[in-house]
């Protein structure tokens, strides 16, 4: 049809709108345009420092508000039409531009030529202007269709006019702040600061609209799926993730006992997060208030699941990269401690050594290879600089290799990192990528382990707000306070990890270099699991 009414969507038993029970194919079309956003921001932007975590959050944020605001129409009002289909079209318009704001969106960085362009601003303006103006023009046809002849019985006109109204002020304010990014020296944090504080107050107006007239409440529509299968998709980001992490640390050097366990354990941690999520998913009408709060409570588990994902490759990357650094080491001390090589000889193995790491399988890569290929030649025009005399001071941090290979090692390891795409500055643009990527790190097991306490903490309190303790009895809910203690004993567990790793960076060098990081979560969200098959 052209147009279904949504009176259609009304369910007088209940007392609210209820068009659908399970979720059609244009809004599960419509979900694969934000996954594939996420994907393509994720390989542009590596999460390897705090400028790069920070500006992840915001677009994920900016993405995910948006995506919510077309699922709460959707779930209440959407009917498939040529009317429907039309405003879909306009929605996806808007994600694909996304992705080309999410290229260069980098609002928190170090350096002001680094930070986002102002055109990607001004698009970002015009994307939400669009994206708004489509949700109010939607909002407003609803609202004529239910405020006339017999269905102005429902008394809907008022809440429906306001949410009309928030849409309507929201694309007022990102068309006005569109001319707030005209050239590079204008001050514009007060225009970002404004442009996501009207992502806040369109939010909260539509929870708070929907808790208020509750006939506009979500209690008999299929909202938790649509949260559900978006949470899905998002750990369905992971598998890809672990697809791309298996090529990674065994498409190179082959197959191996170690990196086939740390896949295996972040196939255990998905499943993990799976069964946590969709084994407590509500399958019953709760409160109409707990009902909003679980919604709004998706964003932190939704960018926790995220974090936790991409938190896990990097842990795998982390403990494999530590295993190359190691090899490459020891294979220059055998060159020069060792066999004491000399000139072209010295070169040739050097040579040898660094080409069984392929770095040249990568653009990045290739461009590190000829810095590492630099230094090869400086130490083969070297006389006796793997001579014994050179080669006796143990003590000199580096078991003996002279500290002309200082460089060669920096490098080669740098190179290593730059081999895997890891977003890391090649050696002049800042420092060496050796010691930009031991800063990463930090970061990496920072957000890791907030990622886990973030994603425990949402899985409880989405527990614990869909259930319904009135239904069992009191031996139940005694004994669903094991799920919970053992929940609160991982979270302290997971905080007593991240504040040891960031009191003592030589206690997470040293834990991250060990294969036992992924064991330690696998082993965590286990015990969550059998504390809640227990209960």
């Amino acid at each position: 049809p052209w147009f279904v009414s949504p009176i259609k969507a009304w369910n007088e038993e209940l007392g609210s709108f209820s068009p659908r029970h399970e979720a059609s194919i244009l809004e599960l079309f419509f979900d694969l345009f934000f996954v594939a956003n996420l994907a393509t921001f994720t390989q542009y932007h590596a999460i390897t420092s705090m400028y790069n975590f920070w500006s992840y959050v915001a677009f994920f944020f900016v993405l995910w508000t948006t995506w919510f605001h077309v699922v709460c129409f959707d779930a209440r009002f959407a009917a498939d039409s040529v009317w429907e289909r039309t405003c879909k079209a306009l929605h996806f318009c808007v994600f694909a531009a996304f992705a080309l704001v999410g290229y260069k969106f980098q609002p928190v960085a170090p350096d002001p030529e680094k930070s986002t362009p102002h055109w990607i601003y001004r698009l970002l303006c015009w994307v939400l202007f669009s994206s708004r103006l489509t949700l109010a023009v939607q909002y407003a046809v609803t609202t004529v269709i239910l405020s006339r002849g017999k269905n102005k019985r429902l008394q809907l006109l008022k809440p429906l006019a306001l949410q009309t109204a928030i849409f309507s002020a929201a694309s007022m304010v990102f068309g006005g702040l569109y001319a707030g990014f005209p050239n590079k020296r204008s001050a514009i944090a007060g225009d970002i600061g404004a442009m996501y504080g009207m992502i806040l107050v369109e939010l909260f107006g539509t929870i708070g609209v929907s808790s208020v007239w509750r006939k506009l409440s979500f209690r008999a529509t299929h909202v938790a799926e649509r949260l559900g299968l978006l949470g899905l998709i998002i750990i369905g980001e992971g598998v890809i993730g672990t697809t791309k992490t298996t090529t990674r640390i065994m498409g190179r050097l082959g197959v191996y006992f170690e990196g086939c366990a740390l896949i295996f354990a972040i196939i255990l941690i998905l499943m993990f997060m799976w069964t946590l999520y969709f084994d407590n998913l509500p399958r019953h009408r709760f409160g109409t208030i707990k009902q909003h709060f679980w919604m709004a409570l998706h964003f932190p588990l939704h960018l926790a699941v995220l974090g936790v994902v991409e938190g896990a490759q990097h842990m795998a990357l982390a403990r494999y990269l530590y295993v190359c650094a190691e090899d490459f080491a020891a294979m220059t001390w055998r060159a020069c401690v060792g066999s004491h090589l000399d000139g072209p000889r010295l070169a040739q193995n050097l040579t040898w050594n660094i080409e069984h790491f392929r770095l040249n399988e990568s653009a990045r890569g290739g461009e590190a290879l000829h810095l590492v290929i630099e230094q090869i030649e400086f130490l083969g025009n070297l006389t006796g600089v793997c001579s014994p005399a050179n080669t006796s001071n143990l003590n000199n941090g580096q078991y003996g290799v002279p500290i002309a290979f200082r460089d060669f090692l920096k490098r080669g390891i740098s190179g290593m990192f730059q081999a895997f795409d890891l977003d890391i500055p090649q050696e002049g643009q800042m420092t060496y990528g050796f010691d930009v990527a031991a800063h990463s790190w930090i970061v990496v097991y920072a957000y890791f382990w907030s990622a886990i306490i973030l994603l425990i903490v949402c899985l409880t309190c989405s527990s614990l707000l869909a259930s319904t303790n009135r239904q069992h009895p009191l031996h139940l809910t005694s004994l669903r306070l094991i799920a919970v203690g053992t929940r609160t004993v991982m979270i302290v567990f997971s905080l007593i990890m991240l504040i040891v790793g960031l009191v003592s960076y030589e206690v997470m060098y040293k834990y991250l270099s060990s294969p036992w990081v992924l064991p330690t979560v696998v082993l965590q969200l286990f015990i969550v699991c059998l504390a809640d098959r227990v209960s």
